[in-house]
């Protein structure tokens, strides 16, 4: 009787020993989590996919749920769904990780946007901007308070400044190509828009815009090429009130060109 107990002590002793080293492997993966799911959320946050977004980046959080980048991209996708209170609880959750970070005043700074609040907004966002000057998002927050305000030139250079940092993202781009517009200049709004479809042609926004720029250069093949895309995209991703938007705008082409 004795040996048998002793084999099975000696089992139980190796099993906890392996438990023990996979548990250790599994803290080391913390530190370096794969991102992959990071960048599938930004990839379909820049097509304006939220829900896919969404989905994305909860599930990566529900792992790491203090990761900086991920609280700052979730904060934006909850702004993009009309979740400002929640955005704002993203952002004091950041503070509590770091109060010398950068990216809750951005979000904070969107929050107030979002809410009307513009000497709030410009105030968050250039703190952000004063911790960290490369971020986008307080530059989009600064360059479209301006050109509401009707300065648009004023826009249009805090929006190149955001495009010079990082040329290939995709909503600077989306905004600056939306100050062009206001400013009526087409044909650096369309040159924008252009970057923008050779990196990502899936954006509704995209197209949408182009199909304004081209109903303006007086292209109605071109307008209704794109006003279609734009519609065919925001109905795929059941975005209604932009679908609805869409298929005005289609209407108004079809009446100014004549098109059946």
């Amino acid at each position: 009787m004795k040996q048998p107990l002793k084999f099975n002590l000696i089992k139980i002793s190796v099993f906890l020993i392996l438990v023990l080293f996979a548990i250790s492997c599994g803290g080391g993966g913390e530190e370096n989590p794969d991102r992959a799911k990071i960048a599938e959320a930004k990839k379909a946050f820049e097509e304006e996919n939220y829900d896919k977004a969404k989905s994305s980046i909860e599930y990566f959080l529900a792992q790491f749920p203090k990761d900086v980048e991920a609280l700052f991209l979730y904060s934006q996708v909850l702004l993009k769904t009309n979740q400002a209170a929640k955005a704002r609880d993203k952002a004091n959750l950041l503070l509590e990780i770091d109060p010398n970070l950068a990216e809750p005043y951005a979000i904070l700074g969107e929050v107030a946007y979002s809410r009307g609040e513009f000497p709030k907004a410009l105030k968050l966002s250039r703190k952000a901007l004063k911790t960290d000057p490369t971020l986008q998002a307080p530059y989009r927050v600064i360059g479209e308070i301006y050109l509401r305000q009707g300065s648009i030139q004023q826009g249009i250079k805090v929006l190149l400044e955001a495009y010079n940092l990082a040329p290939k993202d995709v909503e600077t781009l989306k905004k600056l190509s939306a100050g062009y517009i206001k400013n009526k200049d087409y044909t650096s709004a369309k040159k924008y828009l252009d970057i923008a479809l050779q990196i990502d042609e899936n954006v509704p926004g995209i197209h949408y815009n182009l199909a304004v720029i081209y109903t303006h250069m007086d292209n109605g093949t071109k307008a209704m090429e794109h006003i279609e895309l734009a519609l065919k995209q925001y109905e795929k991703l059941k975005t209604l009130f932009w679908a609805g938007k869409a298929r005005v705008t289609r209407r108004l082409i079809q009446r100014k060109f004549k098109i059946k």
